[in-house]
């Protein structure tokens, strides 16, 4: 082992099979998400610390009450998330609590809701200490969805003691997932969500735009919730309908910036997200574009530290050699990202949460994956999310200072499994637009030919056609590995990159055996290494990585 990896003192053994992975990295996995899966890809099932002040990389704290939930951080400085009952009668908004983040106490009913609910509800607490929920119950009627509908609801407390209101009706009509409900700094509240659009059920002829069947707008209160005004306008985001949904855009999160403005992220199916403003407090939303990052079907989170640094999270997936799949691409991983400057550039892109692994024969139908993030700042400066569905579905601690890391190494003993399921080996660091990368690989005798990519998003280890959309890859026959000097079945390669020049080189034994011009430019830099190899029949053989670390070059992205 040469000097540039962590030292022999901190080796791990962890066993991962997630997405086809088998990982050692030594840390101990947590009860019931253990036994889900083994562990996961990329990101590691670190122990939890006992003290939040001693945590800084991502850790799964324990399994979420319910999916779509709500993390707040409140006046005290702890923690409370907030659910409804389902599975079950749906019929409750729950929430637990926790002073630190890490130990959380039994839930408790908050109150009955007048009608039975699916799972979304946003919860916020005012300068005040009074708190505000938006949930949505089930009904019927003609200005939702072929009939159905997901009507919006209000209420709040009215003191420290004292119960919640009475819910009200503020919204008639078909709604997803509601994930927006903020105060803004002049005191209005304002939730923001995608409607049904009756006319729209149907696609449109040949040849005509189609928007999906929902629009989006919001809904303000100036005076404290009592009444509600929708925005003067909506937003559309054209869709492509061959894909399997046309949703349309949905699901919208939104963000005061410092100057005022309001900026929206919208979940689409077109492979980024996209996004709009509003100048007047979300009266008018201009029209909606895309954005530099790179996403599944999912919806994105966006958290304001106290620093004033903004964190972003997002499922940054894709999954090419079948575009049409769950979510466009999958919600296997859960990324987070950090800007210091209102969004304009990011650092980070790191997995912060990882889909456990599916039960032997069982076929999933439902909801699932890392989606549906929920973030607050806890009283250290930590985030706490909670994000996920299903068996996926986590309470999640990290250090926001991790984001901004140049560099990232691991060291173990990671096995890829020599199936033609399992095909690739993927591995996450920091988004950099230039930087090396260092591994220590060995392979079987039978192997011929090893393919290493650079990319900037997840592909699930059994997409074939994930190197094929990578920045920039390198297929090296071993024939010509053997005329560098190296080991018939271990070696030590290195791999450089630059944006700006946009090429990568391969260099082994301090010369350069090969140089590849970049297929496309990233947006936000190289944050993950994809590795196969392959036999002379073109099928999967195992590759064990020993260690591997990457230095990168900090720029703005």
């Amino acid at each position: 082992m040469t000097a540039f990896f962590l030292n022999t003192s901190l080796k791990r053994t962890l066993r991962i099979l997630e997405c086809g992975l088998a990982v050692s990295f030594g840390l101990s996995l947590q009860g019931g998400y253990a036994q889900v899966a083994e562990a996961s890809a990329g990101m590691r099932l670190r122990p939890v610390p006992q003290r939040v002040t001693n945590l800084y990389e991502p850790v799964r704290v324990t399994t979420a009450p319910g999916n779509e939930a709500t993390l707040i951080r409140r006046k005290n400085g702890g923690l409370t998330i907030f659910y409804i009952n389902r599975p079950g009668d749906a019929n409750q908004l729950r929430s637990i609590s926790s002073s630190d983040g890490i130990h959380w106490e039994p839930p408790v009913t908050e109150f009955n809701l007048p009608g039975q609910a699916y799972y979304a509800n946003r919860v916020l607490e005012d300068p005040q200490g009074e708190l505000h929920g938006i949930f949505h119950l089930w009904g019927t009627g003609t200005n939702g969805y072929r009939g159905r509908h997901l009507d919006v609801w209000y209420c709040r407390t009215t003191g420290a003691e004292k119960p919640w209101s009475q819910p009200q009706k503020i919204y008639d009509g078909y709604v997803g997932s509601i994930r927006s409900f903020i105060r803004l700094s002049t005191g209005r509240l304002l939730v923001s969500f995608a409607k049904a659009v009756p006319e729209r059920q149907e696609k449109p002829g040949v040849g005509q735009v189609d928007y999906g069947w929902n629009d989006i707008i919001s809904l303000h209160s100036d005076d404290n919730g009592q009444t509600w005004k929708p925005s003067a306008s909506s937003v559309q985001v054209e869709i492509d309908n061959a894909m399997p949904v046309r949703y349309g855009g949905i699901e919208p999160d939104v963000v005061e910036l410092t100057d005022g403005r309001l900026w929206m992220l919208i979940r689409t199916n077109k492979g980024h997200l996209y996004e709009s403003f509003s100048s007047d407090h979300g009266q008018i939303w201009q029209a909606a574009r895309p954005t530099r990052f790179i996403s599944s079907d999912s919806p994105a989170e966006l958290l304001r530290l106290s620093d004033r640094r903004l964190v972003l999270l997002l499922n940054s997936n894709q999954r090419w050699d079948n575009p049409r799949s769950y979510a466009a691409g999958g919600r296997e991983m859960l990324h987070a990202a950090i800007s210091r400057d209102e969004g304009k550039t990011w650092q980070g892109f790191r997995e912060v949460l990882t889909m456990p692994a599916a039960k032997p024969g069982r076929v999933e139908k439902n909801d699932r994956g890392t989606a549906y993030a929920s973030a607050a700042e806890t009283a250290e400066g930590k985030v706490a999310l909670v994000a996920g569905q299903g068996d996926a579905k986590s309470v999640v601690l990290f250090d926001p200072d991790w984001l901004e890391q140049t560099e990232a190494r691991d060291e173990g003993k990671t096995a890829l499994n020599s199936t033609t399921e399992h095909p690739a080996l993927v591995w996450n660091f920091p988004a950099t637009r230039q930087g090396t990368l260092k591994a220590d690989l060995e392979f079987p005798p039978d192997a011929q030919a090893v393919s290493l990519a650079l990319t900037d998003h997840f592909s699930v280890p059994d997409d074939s056609l994930a190197a094929d959309h990578a920045i920039a890859e390198f297929k090296i026959k071993s024939a010509e590995l053997a005329k560098t000097g190296a080991e018939s079945s271990r070696m030590m390669v290195e791999i450089r990159w630059d944006c700006q020049k946009q090429e990568a080189l391969f260099v082994m034994n301090n010369r350069i055996v090969a140089r590849t011009n970049f297929r496309r430019q990233p947006d936000f830099g190289v944050n993950y290494l994809r590795i196969g190899m392959r036999d002379q029949r073109g099928k999967p053989v195992g590759v064990s990585l020993h260690a591997v670390k990457m230095t990168g070059i900090k720029k703005t992205n």
